[in-house]
C-alpha cells in the first residue's frame, strides 16, 4: 500500500512536522526525567533517546521491514540528543511544565499511534498487528524509560491512561482506510485519542486497579448453590419415580440390621427396652425426618430409606474407634472402604453402593454401627 499515495500532500507534512517536534519534545521530557533521577550527562543521552524513539524501534523491529528508522535516519537521533543536551541545561519544573509536558506527551503519543499503525498497513500486517504497532509506537519509549530507571512502566495500571488512547488512535485510521477516507482518520483518530487522554488528566479517569477483583470466583460459589439445588431436584424427582419395591427392599434390608444390631447388644447386656428405643430412633432418623439433610419424607402408606443419608459414607471422617473390639483402628474394614472407593471420594453415596452395601451383612452392620455413633454424636 502506498500511503504518499492516498493521504494528502498536507496532512503528510503535518505529521512529519509533529514527528520531529514531537522526537524532540520526548528528548527534553526524557532528560528531564533522567535531571530528576540524578544521572549524569551519559544517563541524560540514554533517557532521551528511549523516551523519543524507544517506540519506534520497537515497531520497527517487529515489523522487521528494512532498517530501523530511528538509525537509517540520522536526524531522528540529533533531535533526542538534542532534547536532552536541552533538559541538561535548562531546568524544567513547576505546575507550567507538568502540564505542558502532559499535554505535549498525549499529543504526541496520539500522532505516533496513528502513523504506527499506517506503517504497519503498508506492509500488509493484520488487523490487530496493526494496532498492536500503534500502541507499541506510542508508548514503548516510556515502558522502557520507566523499566530502566528502576520503575513499573506507568501504562501497567494506576496512571492516567496511555493504551486506550492509542488503541482509539490506530482503529479509527484503519476503518477509515477500509472506507477510502484514510486521510480522514489521520486526522480523527489523534484527535479522538488526545480528548480521551485529557478526559483521564482533568476528570482522574483511571482504569480499575482491584487485586482482589475476580467476578469469575465470586460467581463460582453461586453457580455451585444453583448445581446443588438442581441435584437435590433432580435426585427429589428420582426417588418419586423410584420403584417402591426397591424402596422397600433397602427399608427391609436396614431393619434386619438395627434388628441385628439390638440383638447384639443385649446379649451384651443392654436392656431390651433401651436398645429397641435406641433402635427405632436411628430408624426414624435415617427414613422419616421431613426436612433433615438428605432425608426424604415418606410416602403415606409406605417406607423409604434415604438415597443421601446425610453422614459422610465415603471414609473421610469416620472416627476409628470400633465399638465391636473396644479399640482403635486405623482405617474402616477393607471391605467398607473398597465400596467407598467407587464414589471417587465425594461426601454422597450413589444409589448403586448403597444397595451394594445393604446386600451385604457385613457391611450393613458396620454401616449401622457408625451410623449410631454419628446420631448419638448429634443429639
Amino acid at each position: 500500500m502506498n500511503v504518499a499515495a492516498e493521504v494528502d500532500p498536507q496532512i503528510l507534512a503535518m505529521y512529519r512536522i509533529f514527528d520531529v517536534v514531537g522526537v524532540l519534545l520526548m528528548g527534553v521530557i526524557g532528560g528531564t526525567i533522567a535531571r530528576q533521577r540524578g544521572f549524569d550527562l551519559v544517563g541524560f543521552f540514554f533517557i532521551a533517546m528511549f523516551s523519543a524513539l524507544g517506540g519506534g524501534m520497537i515497531r520497527d523491529v517487529l515489523i522487521n521491514q528494512g532498517t530501523v528508522a530511528a538509525l537509517a535516519n540520522a536526524e531522528y537521533l540529533v533531535l533526542a540528543f538534542t532534547g536532552a543536551l536541552i533538559a541538561r541545561f535548562v531546568y524544567f519544573k513547576g505546575t507550567l511544565w507538568d502540564r505542558f509536558q502532559v499535554h505535549g506527551d498525549a499529543l504526541i503519543s496520539a500522532l505516533w499511534a496513528a502513523t504506527g499503525a499506517v506503517k504497519a498497513m503498508s506492509y500488509g500486517l493484520p488487523v490487530l498487528a496493526c494496532i498492536l504497532m500503534g500502541v507499541f509506537t506510542a508508548t514503548g519509549g516510556s515502558m522502557i524509560r520507566d523499566i530502566v530507571t528502576g520503575r513499573v512502566p506507568g501504562v501497567f495500571g494506576g496512571n492516567q491512561p496511555a493504551v486506550i488512547p492509542a488503541i482509539v488512535a490506530g482503529t479509527t485510521v484503519l476503518i477509515s482506510e477500509q472506507f477510502g477516507l484514510l486521510w480522514l482518520g489521520m486526522i480523527l483518530g489523534p484527535i479522538l485519542s488526545f480528548i480521551l487522554s485529557m478526559y483521564g488528566y482533568w476528570a482522574g479517569w483511571r482504569l480499575r486497579v482491584d487485586p482482589e477483583w475476580a467476578p469469575v470466583n465470586k460467581a463460582a460459589p453461586l453457580v455451585e448453590d444453583a448445581v446443588r439445588v438442581a441435584e437435590g431436584a433432580g435426585r427429589s424427582v428420582a426417588r418419586r419415580l423410584e420403584p417402591r419395591g426397591l424402596r422397600q427392599w433397602r427399608h427391609h434390608q436396614m431393619e434386619k440390621a438395627l434388628r441385628r444390631r439390638v440383638e447384639k447388644q443385649q446379649r451384651r447386656g443392654m436392656h431390651p427396652v433401651e436398645a429397641e428405643t435406641r433402635a427405632q430412633e436411628l430408624l426414624d432418623h435415617i427414613t422419616g425426618e421431613p426436612g433433615a439433610a438428605g432425608v426424604d419424607t415418606p410416602e403415606e402408606g409406605s417406607s423409604a430409606v434415604t438415597h443421601n443419608i446425610g453422614f459422610d459414607l465415603g471414609g473421610h471422617s469416620y472416627d476409628s474407634y470400633d465399638e465391636d473390639t473396644g479399640r482403635d483402628t486405623p482405617t474402616a474394614t477393607p471391605e467398607l472402604r473398597e465400596a467407598a472407593e467407587e464414589t471417587a471420594g465425594g461426601e454422597e453415596f450413589s444409589e448403586d453402593l448403597i444397595d451394594r452395601i445393604l446386600a451385604n451383612e457385613k457391611l450393613t452392620d458396620e454401616l449401622i454401627a457408625r451410623l449410631e455413633r454419628k446420631f448419638d454424636e448429634r443429639r
